[in-house]
Formats: structure tokens, sequence, C-alpha cells
């Protein structure tokens, strides 16, 4: 199927937007016709384990990623843009990932992205065997009890709940096409 995902959380109309925000460009700066990136599912929670070391096992040294997760009991998808990798025990910086939030993961106008704060860079990305998702302040400590202290060091205030259970998550390999 032409620029579609296999997803269960998100829907193909949400690449473009994905797309853009990678590029760094508006949020239609892409369509579904000239979209410069495949998504390649890596990991699904639901079917490799609510777990952080099957995020790991899947994810690690496949470069740059998206992921999505889904907080319990809303429709809100938060995630976020990796551009390196998982692999490691380190701070990895980096001047391009984001992080966004749809309050309503069925309609991407409520989205919201905030790209790393420059003199943040040094934080953007936290690197774990025994953690998911790490980026900044946002994290995936236990696999799905996830903390986030929205401070503006980083990446811009998200209005991301301060702790949350998420439901489940999905991690994309991005590929340049």
């Amino acid at each position: 199927k032409l620029n579609s995902i296999d997803s269960t959380l998100i829907e193909s109309k949400n690449i473009p937007l994905f797309a853009s925000w990678i590029d760094k460009k508006g949020s239609s700066y892409y369509n579904r016709k000239n979209i410069p990136y495949g998504f390649k599912l890596l990991y699904r929670s639901s079917r490799d384990g609510l777990n952080n070391q099957s995020f790991h096992r899947n994810c690690d040294n496949k470069g740059a990623t998206i992921w999505i997760a889904k907080i319990q009991g809303s429709t809100q998808l938060i995630g976020g843009y990796n551009p390196l990798d998982w692999n490691g025990n380190e701070w990895k910086r980096t001047t391009v990932s984001f992080l966004f939030n749809f309050t309503d993961g069925k309609n991407i106008s409520t989205a919201l992205v905030k790209h790393i704060n420059v003199n943040g860079a040094g934080y953007a990305v936290y690197c774990r065997n025994d953690c998911g998702p790490y980026m900044a302040d946002l994290r995936c400590i236990t696999s799905n009890n996830w903390t986030y202290e929205g401070q503006e060091a980083y990446y811009p205030n998200l209005n991301i709940p301060a702790q949350f259970i998420v439901e489940g998550y999905e991690v994309f390999q991005v590929i340049k096409k």
C-alpha cells in the first residue's frame, strides 16, 4: 500500500505530518504522494510484550525511530522522534529530535509537536537497557508507568500528564526513501 503504516494506534494520514516534523517543516509540508520516508514497524507492545527488554531487543541498532504510545483511559497519543538509535547506556545529543502529543489520537488537528531546544540537545535522548523510550524528562522507566516533568530547558511543554499509565506503544524505523 502506498505510504501506509502497520499500526494499531495511528492511521496513514499521520504519515505526512510525521515526515513534515522530521524535516522541521510546517505540518502540511508533505502530502500522501511526496513523503520521503518509509515507516517500518519494529516493536508493538501488544505483539512483542510490554517490557523494556523486548523494546531494546527489537529497536536497538536500527537507527532513526519514531514511537507512539497510548495513554490508558483516554484517546491521547504521545510520542517522539529519535534520529539516532536506542542502544548504549548514555545521554545522546541531537538537535533534530522532537516529542508530540495528540490530545485526541483520532483527530490530527489536536497535534502539538515540540523540537528539542538547542541548549538542551545534550539531553535529547537517554539510552539505558532497563528503560523504554526516554527523551529528556519524558521517561519510560517501567514498562507501563511513565513520567513527564515538562521542563522547558529540554523540549517546550507539551501538556502531557506528570504521571500516567501507557496502554501500549509502537516503534517504527524511519527509512529515507
